[in-house]
């Protein structure tokens, strides 16, 4: 066992190849659902304060157990976010992920982080639809963002709904031309104004960059009665009025969202409390009423995911 070897790899394009999506959505379902069992160690993500514009760094450590109390896995990530990368062609997010085995703790692998955030996100985003969306046989998703999160979004909706279709917010015609040249056979229909994307979705979902303080598309006037939304970016493209207009409102994890909500860099003084977590819903520890909601899911990007979706990943690379 001392002699093992770690598995170092850091081409995404390995990675990518390897993960298919509808793998790493039954693998999130999995850990909310483990999580809302209480099979989840999860210590918010910490990091230190960077003298940079638009720069941040955590690291975010999870382990897991089965159902009979044993470690399954742990590991931590690393990351950091830098704004400025995005000018010169550099991904805005970059990230190393360590995987551990349970049964000594010895480290077996060492990952680039940057594909498995990019997927889990929005397998993440795909879970909480699959058990919030509206239920209607056709589903719209607005989307405002136009980066690989948005990329990635859509491989993830696409694989759980039969029918859906997407509308982009435009901001800008050179963003917008290279996110569909990444689909040269699928249909996206888009508009230069944040209100019409928002009056026309079940799924509105907000994945930009962090901008430098609360900078709303998002307003509770264009609200359907049935909607899903879904940011990425935490609350920084909500109109604070929109909170009160909410039916339901859940996190993926209630210690970090406190963290983060007493920064008051992603979220307004008005926040709501959020008292369930979205691994509940899936645990089945409370039912919930199919009627028509508005709800709203801050998912703040957990460890638990990366560490899975790392695992997967070491599993099915053994099997080639």
């Amino acid at each position: 066992m001392q002699n093992q070897k770690i598995k170092i790899v850091l081409d995404d394009e390995k990675i990518k190849k390897v993960l298919k999506i509808k793998d790493v959505i039954n693998i999130v379902e999995e850990g909310f659902r483990k999580k809302g069992l209480g099979l989840v160690s999860l210590p918010p993500k910490i990091g230190p304060k960077l003298p940079a514009p638009g720069a941040f760094a955590d690291s975010m450590s999870v382990s897991v157990s089965n159902e009979k109390g044993c470690l399954e896995t742990f590991g931590i990530k690393w990351i950091g976010a830098f704004a400025k990368n995005l000018k010169i062609g550099l991904p805005y997010l970059n990230s190393i992920i360590i995987l551990n085995e349970p049964k000594h703790g010895i480290p077996v692998a060492i990952l680039k982080g940057n594909w498995i955030t990019a997927i889990r996100t929005a397998a993440v985003s795909a879970v909480c639809a699959k058990y919030l969306a509206p239920k209607k046989n056709k589903i719209t998703v607005g989307i405002f963002g136009l980066g690989v999160q948005a990329y990635v979004h859509v491989l993830a909706f696409k694989a759980i709904f039969k029918d859906v279709n997407f509308i982009l917010y435009n901001h800008g015609d050179n963003f917008l031309s290279d996110f569909l040249e990444r689909w040269p056979k699928e249909k996206f229909n888009s508009s230069k104004d944040f209100h019409e994307v928002v009056k026309n979705s079940d799924i509105i979902l907000s994945a930009t960059t962090f901008p430098a303080g609360i900078t709303p598309y998002i307003f509770h006037k264009d609200l359907k009665g049935d909607v899903l939304i879904l940011p990425v970016d935490y609350g920084t493209r909500i109109d604070p009025r929109l909170y009160k207009c909410l039916d339901e409102v859940y996190t993926d994890d209630i210690p970090q969202y406190e963290l983060k909500n007493k920064l008051r860099h992603y979220f307004p003084l008005n926040a709501p409390k959020i008292k369930k977590e979205i691994g509940e819903i899936i645990a089945e520890k409370y039912k919930r009423k199919n009627t028509p909601k508005r709800i709203l899911v801050f998912n703040l990007g957990i460890a638990l995911f990366d560490i899975l979706v790392a695992k997967l990943f070491l599993e099915k690379l053994r099997r080639i």
